[in-house]
């Protein structure tokens, strides 16, 4: 292909080539903030698994949808990826340019086709998952305080008009991102809150049931930093290393294994932290033995 395609859609534009997809977006009132916080971003053609497209009718309009290849939508794992969900991946646009949009996603279809067939490799699923994020650093706001992520840390600030005594006294906490197992994220539903949640490696991630209490969350009102923390858990996951495989220390060539010192230290870190969610009433006596002596049956 070569010359570049465009479509213009509700909240912003795509254009493409037959290398890569690129989506801008507008900065309007309506446009989703998520969106407004990207601006643009690319997809590479070699990256698209599938091109959905659906003609809608008079009231709806058509959507146009990229699904990737395993690793590379940062939003997949978010609870954001069926029809409605907010992710930078789906284009909408009013009825009477169908016709246009169509043919605009049969093109994709081909490109990404002849791009896959004809890559010298194929892109890293990471670093096209980093190109659909937030660039660093980004803070989210929420009514209850702010997270931060600077690619090395996160930091939970609850300074917000609805933050609980709980939070308020504790004020902030900080996480590594080698701490971090996973950013979680939920949205708001009806009148209960939304959150963003930092898992950590071998701590046991409870339910909270009093997230006032829960010191590993940033909560949303209403739709009041929904999309930011949305997009700040996305972010984060984006940055994550990949959890190594059970067996890959086994593997001949598969690399040093950590040091001695390197694997106690993790483990203390880790129990200080169990101890820490346990003080907090997150974790029942039961959970942290159990888990605290399993923990001490490694070193």
């Amino acid at each position: 292909m070569g010359r570049m395609e465009e479509l213009r859609g509700h909240y912003g534009t795509w254009r493409f080539d037959g290398e890569t997809v690129r989506l801008r977006f507008d900065s309007g009132r309506r446009v989703p903030t998520l969106l407004k916080h990207l601006g643009e971003c690319a997809v590479p053609l070699a990256a698209v698994r599938e091109v959905e497209f659906d003609r809608g009718d008079r009231r709806r309009g058509w959507r146009l949808r990229l699904w990737l290849v395993d690793g590379a939508d940062p939003y997949a794992n978010l609870g954001v990826s069926g029809r409605d969900g907010t992710t930078p991946l789906l284009l909408t646009g009013p009825h009477d340019k169908e016709l246009v949009a169509e043919y605009v996603a049969d093109q994709i279809t081909s490109a990404a086709g002849l791009a896959r067939g004809t890559a010298d490799g194929s892109p890293d699923p990471r670093e096209v998952a980093r190109g659909l994020v937030a660039r660093l650093p980004f803070q989210a706001r929420t009514a209850e305080g702010t997270a931060t992520f600077d690619g090395a840390r996160v930091r939970l600030q609850w300074d917000g008009l609805m933050a609980g005594s709980a939070k308020e006294k504790e004020k902030a906490r900080e996480f590594r991102l080698t701490e971090i197992a996973e950013a979680r994220w939920l949205p708001p539903v009806d009148l209960t809150e939304g959150l963003l949640r930092i898992d950590l490696r071998g701590a046991t991630a409870p339910e909270a049931t009093d997230i006032e209490h829960d010191l590993c969350t940033l909560v949303s009102h209403g739709t009041k930093g929904s999309d930011e923390t949305l997009l700040m858990a996305a972010t984060i996951n984006a940055h994550l290393a990949p959890s190594p495989a059970p067996e890959a220390a086994a593997l001949p060539g598969a690399g040093p294994a950590p040091s001695a010192e390197q694997d106690v230290e993790t483990i203390l870190a880790t129990i200080r932290e169990l101890g820490r969610l346990h003080a907090e009433g997150l974790l029942t006596d039961e959970e942290f033995s159990a888990k605290k002596a399993e923990l001490l049956g490694r070193l």
